[in-house]
């Protein structure tokens, strides 16, 4: 069940409570009402919302998780109830109790549509041949990847994407810088999702750093990476490669981008919602089957 996702993403609104409702007011503007009964999370994007004690305690009466988010959209805290009919310590323990079988066939997936998503991208920036041989590799793909296939296509992938002299270097300047940003934004937008779909952003599917909390949201988002890389090839081909804020206004467009879901067409954003809340499903049944949505390059 796809319960009901709130996030209040605009500044300078107030929420409050009247008969049941939660209301979102711009000033003296009512924007809208909630039915508190729908909510399942309450996702505080803002960072100028204004709300009581009385509405985290209602929420949390009525099963609901309230999410709050720093100033780069990552979540920082989540506000749970301690009784109540919601099912994140269930999620918890499926995430827990999964097995390896299932961890690995399901890293299968998500390492198949990265590296199509690749071969897509180069597709799309003339690169026929290459993303002819980039998706062969795509069918050679075991489960849990134990083969790394992930990264042999990497290295055949940006050598035809940037040419042969550009390395992948996260400490980089210039392209590099413009692929930091983009990948930034996509992790602040599926760790949200991760957090609102109930899951522990921490416990991964085949990352495992102790020191990284947002393991799942790192490999949930692996397939969206070619994306970016598409926008970010689009502004190097305008001689963009500079981090300006008119090259990040543009990088920010990739929540956008149109991707075909089992919901049918939604932007980016929206979509790993789907994602997350198929993950759950998957742990909760055993099947190791997530729903990834199609790229077919559709910028909005």
């Amino acid at each position: 069940m796809l319960y009901r996702v709130l996030e209040i993403y605009e500044e300078n609104r107030y929420l409050s409570l009247c008969r049941g409702f939660l209301v979102v007011q711009h000033g003296d503007k009512e924007l809208g009402k909630i039915p508190l009964d729908d909510i399942g999370v309450l996702l505080l994007s803002a960072q100028s919302t204004t709300f009581s004690k009385s509405i985290l305690n209602a929420l949390c009466e009525k099963g609901c998780m309230t999410i709050l988010c720093g100033k780069n959209y990552v979540p920082l805290s989540i506000v749970l109830p301690i009784a109540g009919h919601y099912h994140s310590t269930k999620i918890l323990k499926n995430q827990i109790n999964c097995s390896e079988p299932l961890r690995k066939r399901i890293w299968q997936q998500v390492v198949i549509k990265k590296i199509l998503n690749q071969a897509k991208n180069l597709e799309l920036c003339d690169k026929t041949k290459e993303a002819i041989l980039v998706k062969k590799i795509s069918t050679l793909v075991k489960s849990g990847d134990t083969d790394n296939r992930e990264a042999y296509a990497a290295r055949m992938y940006w050598q035809a994407l940037f040419e042969k002299e550009f390395r992948r270097n996260p400490d980089e300047k210039g392209i590099n810088s413009l692929l930091n940003y983009g990948y930034a934004i996509l992790r602040a937008s599926m760790a949200r999702a991760v957090c609102s779909s109930g899951l522990n952003p921490s416990l991964g599917i085949h990352h495992s750093n102790m020191l990284n909390q947002f393991c799942l949201v790192d490999d949930l988002m692996e397939f969206y990476r070619p994306i970016v890389d598409n926008y970010v090839f689009k502004l190097v081909q305008e001689g963009l490669e500079e981090l300006t804020p008119e090259v990040k206004k543009k990088l920010c467009e990739v929540l956008q981008c149109k991707v075909l879901t089992n919901e049918g067409e939604s932007p980016v954003f929206q979509s790993m919602q789907y994602v997350t809340f198929s993950y759950a499903d998957a742990l909760e049944s055993g099947r190791p089957t997530i729903l990834l949505p199609e790229w077919n390059g559709l910028e909005k």
